[in-house]
């Protein structure tokens, strides 16, 4: 079993905050402010993860939804810094609204990922809060599923480096952003980038997720680099108000926003039309064997890696972009392990119910837990123990186990309310 949780306050600082000579008359306004938004508050993180926070605030307009799209890559960046600059990208943005300055966006999560009735676990999971900032100073954070094929070395591969490659490309992406102004586009490109560079990569992944042209010296290398081991990968970034989605394969993100399950990504199966007449466009052939599957081999259209499978089989990820609302209760990312046998509203009742109700030993001391690097190298991030996130994706998984699912099942909760 593999299990993380965290909380973490995604709220970008008001301008100067952790300066010297900070004027204390804007600081007790800016502490007023947030008093007045019960509902959003969420215990504070560390010192060293509110300064990293602190070089810009969120003052964009919300993004309208978006459905689903596949924007092509542009070319390739040579970025190779695994944060963007901060400094240098919010001097030319415009001065944030008091109502972006003060909005608060809660984050917290817990993970489960079990073997099931497999003898070999391929899934992995991926979490990284506040794993790099954005180019208005607004932390984001990293949150995905991998579903390995053919053995774990795409999913680990996947696990160990796509947050710090996507880092670099949204490094890059900044700089795309302050000279077009076009966030949404900037997002999507380094997403697509980064799934093209680990799909690169994928032929010479070692199950310790490195990828070596050599073969790997490590214990875990068995010499096993079959052109048909890949992995699926879904992929949430938070930042402000935004949930960034990218999907490739057949994990699933679905957003619990009231009573209702939305689904934030589409299963990419070798039968769904529009997937089906690319492959046939292609020379391809889509065989039912046990399912549709791509050559009669994999039942999924587009995943990393599958050398073997190309062109039918692509790297490309659908991308949607949802802005948030005070009726989202959480996100949910999981493997098929958990929706062949468990619907999207299944799934989203469970989850509400478990964070509903409540854990009455939750510390509420910011910094109580153990503090940790960020994945970008900057400041430190406040590690609280999120018990109800966990519960809910223990719960998730159990009850795929009780339906007899018969795959790996990983499974990810993030709360997207502030819960006393």
């Amino acid at each position: 079993m593999v299990m993380a949780s965290a909380g973490v306050n995604n709220m970008p600082a008001g301008p100067g905050a952790g300066a010297e000579g900070a004027d204390p008359a804007a600081e007790c306004r800016l502490r007023r402010r947030r008093r007045l938004a019960p509902f959003r508050h969420v215990a504070s993180t560390s010192a060293g993860s509110d300064e990293s926070a602190a070089a810009g605030a969120g003052g964009e307009e919300k993004a309208q939804n978006t459905p689903p799209s596949s924007d092509s890559s542009e070319e390739e960046s040579d970025g190779s810094a695994a944060a963007i600059n901060v400094a240098s990208a919010v001097a030319g943005l415009p001065a944030a609204t008091d109502a972006g300055a003060t909005a608060v966006w809660p984050v917290a999560f817990g993970s489960v990922a079990l073997a099931g009735r497999l003898r070999e676990m391929e899934d992995t999971v991926s979490l990284h809060p506040s794993f790099c900032v954005w180019a208005d100073g607004s932390p984001m954070h990293f949150f995905a599923v991998f579903d390995g094929h053919g053995g774990p070395h795409v999913a680990t591969l996947c696990r160990e480096q796509m947050h710090a490659i996507l880092a670099t490309e949204l490094a890059a992406a900044a700089e795309h952003y302050l000279a077009h102004r076009d966030e949404e586009r900037s997002w999507r490109t380094a997403l697509s980038r980064s799934f093209a560079r680990v799909d690169a990569l994928a032929p010479d992944a070692c199950a310790c997720g490195r990828a070596t042209a050599a073969e790997c010296a490590c214990p875990l290398s068995s010499g096993q680099r079959g052109a048909i081991v890949g992995s699926t990968a879904v992929v949430a970034l938070l930042v402000r108000d935004r949930l960034v989605v990218a999907n490739c394969g057949d994990s699933r993100a679905v957003l619990c926003r009231g009573a209702h399950a939305v689904p934030l990504s589409e299963d990419q199966k070798p039968d769904r039309p529009d997937e089906r007449a690319r492959i046939e466009a292609v020379g391809g052939r889509v065989m039912f064997i046990n399912g549709a599957r791509v050559r009669g081999i994999l039942a999924m259209s587009r995943a990393l890696g599958h050398k073997l499978l190309k062109p039918e089989v692509i790297c490309e990820p659908e991308i949607t972009i949802t802005t948030r609302s005070d009726d989202d209760e959480c996100l949910i990312l999981a493997s098929d392990g958990l929706w062949d046998v468990i619907s999207n509203k299944v799934a989203c009742d469970v989850s509400r119910q478990c964070l509903e109700d409540g854990s009455p030993t939750r510390s509420r001391t910011a910094g109580s837990g153990e503090a940790g690097p960020s994945s970008s190298g900057g400041a430190p991030v406040a590690q609280q123990p999120e018990p109800r996130c966990y519960r809910a994706a223990a719960l998730l998984a159990r009850l795929a186990l009780g339906r007899e699912s018969s795959d790996n099942i990983s499974v990810v909760v993030i709360d997207l309310k502030a819960r006393s």
